[in-house]
């Protein structure tokens, strides 16, 4: 890097150097000057003035130009500029206070880091700007002109979290955006395509606005559903599914090759646990929020109460005809757990959380159990003998520990080291998997399931159930999705709406009545949404960057010109 800035015509008059700074005294020397309004050439020196400049620091220090500027007359008299200033554009704007240059180095700070990391960096490289500065740069900069795109992917992202969205399109074939659109509404994407006719394949998830926007848009276009999108949407079929018809989540039996961790709701039940005067069993007790005290199971209470009143209020605005979404925002409960709540039924309690307190070495729990089974419940006296024997840890830990010995059951986690002397653990004679892992265990191949999950499909099948059937067709049509079976699609929709299960049949029927055409063209083409969602995690990490100074246009601005 020159320490004069490479423009012709420049003489240096004087340098001065200090500890902080460095000063330089430059002059114009060109002859003759061309007038910026008519464009004549003169050399009628009227006058001339000095500029201040800041410039690219030298080796940490502050450089600053000393600019004699000259003013010329102008030698048209029917121009209406007499006396101008003469432009050294290669160096410095009008009325600018920093160079060129420097302006490009802080302008590019700006895009890649933001206002306040930005000026963090440049105050140690020697530069000043403030983080509003850098900000107004990024606004003023010129967005980087793209090539008109063919083949484009269109997504959702959250401009401000659970209340606005916005849109990223993204262009597949060069692998970069071009254009932040501020809403996610069919009328703003018909407008952007009717203004870019170029896009002939557009890739898109399973919204219904995005494909009226289209269709309204460009009808011409070929549209894509993402196949990650229609796997996604499947498994949650599938959950709605087995949230319906949990008595097929039972498994029975003994399960080969996983170490069963009891749940606490299990201990309480094998002890012989009583409801308190609260109701309050034990496995509030040995809980995430171990040993609660009476203060906090009211406080249990008090919340159970209030998410029945919420139940109560949405079974009751569902029976009135009102939609999912509007009871949604009138009582505050997300459209997910709403669907879960109806498939249900009934008011779903909250299970018990398992416990995830401390865990202790192998020996240091051996030699616990044993004094413990010898008559020593002195957890003091236990806990000196352990720090004889070199154990470090918080008392607190062994006193977590012996809570369960006192209660007469194996301590969490323990089973996985059985030990002589350890409470044995009673296997559950119902156990359950939720309807998340369910629904993963029928899309899955065989080699990524658990034992645990194998058991139960292994169970399904044996029973010929008619969760066997649902087994078959979801690994059908996930197998459909990764080959590209186009010609299976049919034979599928036939099969789900025939499976008796409404949630099977009214997702085949959701893709014969409005994705139909969008769903063969994923199985045939090659195009998806990866590098979309790709590119709304660079953009989520530019508006985090931004300290909560991130509105649309400079957050549009910063993803688009760092792709440019």
């Amino acid at each position: 890097m020159s320490l004069l800035p490479k423009v012709p015509g420049l003489k240096l008059e004087d340098v001065v150097i200090d500890a902080g700074s460095v000063s330089l005294a430059l002059a114009s020397t060109s002859l003759p000057i061309a007038c910026p309004v008519c464009g004549q050439k003169t050399v009628s020196l009227h006058s001339h003035y000095w500029r201040t400049v800041a410039d690219l620091p030298w080796s940490g220090r502050r450089v600053r130009l000393l600019l004699e500027v000259r003013k010329f007359r102008c030698p048209q008299r029917e121009c209406p500029r007499r006396i101008f200033t003469e432009r050294l554009p290669d160096l410095v704007e009008p009325y600018a206070r920093k160079t060129t240059r420097l302006h490009e180095v802080l302008e590019l700070v700006g895009f890649a880091l933001g206002g306040e990391a930005g000026t963090r960096l440049i105050r140690r490289l020697g530069m000043t700007a403030s983080p509003t500065t850098l900000l107004r740069y990024i606004r003023n900069a010129a967005l980087g002109d793209f090539p008109a795109p063919e083949v484009i992917g269109i997504d959702d992202f959250s401009l401000h979290r659970g209340k606005k969205a916005a849109t990223i399109i993204v262009d597949l074939e060069r692998h970069h955006p071009v254009d932040l659109l501020p809403d996610c509404s069919a009328a703003t994407l018909a407008r952007w395509l009717q203004a870019n006719p170029s896009a002939q394949t557009i890739s898109r998830d399973g919204s219904r606005e995005y494909a009226r926007g289209i269709a309204d848009g460009a009808p011409e276009a070929l549209q894509v559903a993402d196949r990650w999108h229609l796997l996604k949407n499947l498994r949650e079929v599938l959950e709605r599914v087995l949230e319906r018809e949990r008595k097929l989540l039972v498994i029975r039996g003994e399960i080969s090759g996983e170490a069963h961790n009891e749940t606490n709701e299990e201990r309480a039940r094998h002890c012989g646990a009583h409801a308190d005067e609260d109701g309050q069993e034990l496995d509030d007790i040995l809980g995430s929020y171990a040993w609660a005290n009476r203060k906090e199971r009211r406080r249990r209470h008090k919340r159970r109460a209030a998410r029945l009143e919420q139940y109560q209020r949405a079974t009751s605005l569902k029976e009135r005809g009102m939609t999912i979404r509007d009871i949604s925002e009138e009582i505050g409960v997300s459209v997910r757990t709403l669907y879960r709540w109806f498939a249900a039924g009934t008011f779903p309690e909250k299970q018990p959380r398992r416990d995830k307190g401390p865990r202790l070495p192998t020996h240091v729990a051996n030699h616990l159990i044993r004094r413990w089974n010898e008559g020593c419940h002195n957890v003091q006296k236990i806990y000196r003998e352990l720090q004889q024997d070199g154990y470090n840890a918080p008392v607190q830990t062994i006193y977590y520990f012996a809570r369960y010995l006192k209660a007469g059951l194996a301590p969490p986690g323990y089973a996985s080291a059985p030990t002589e002397g350890v409470p044995k653990k009673r296997s559950s004679k119902e156990q359950r998997l939720s309807p998340r892992s369910g629904g993963w265990a029928l899309m899955l191949p065989a080699e990524k399931l658990s034992p645990k999950q194998r058991h139960w499909l292994e169970q399904l099948h044996e029973d010929e159930s008619h969760g066997a059937l649902i087994h078959r067709l979801a690994r059908r049509f996930v197998k459909m999705v990764q080959e590209g079976k186009v010609a299976e699609l049919e034979e599928w929709l036939v099969d789900a709406q025939d499976s008796g299960f409404e949630e099977l049949k009214s997702f085949a029927e959701g893709i014969c009545s409005q994705n139909h055409s969008a769903v063969r063209a994923a199985l045939r083409e090659l195009w998806s949404n990866g590098q979309v969602e790709g590119q709304i995690n660079r953009l989520k990490m530019l508006k985090r960057q931004s300290y909560g100074r991130a509105g649309f246009e400079l957050l549009r601005a910063r993803v688009l010109q760092q792709t440019a």
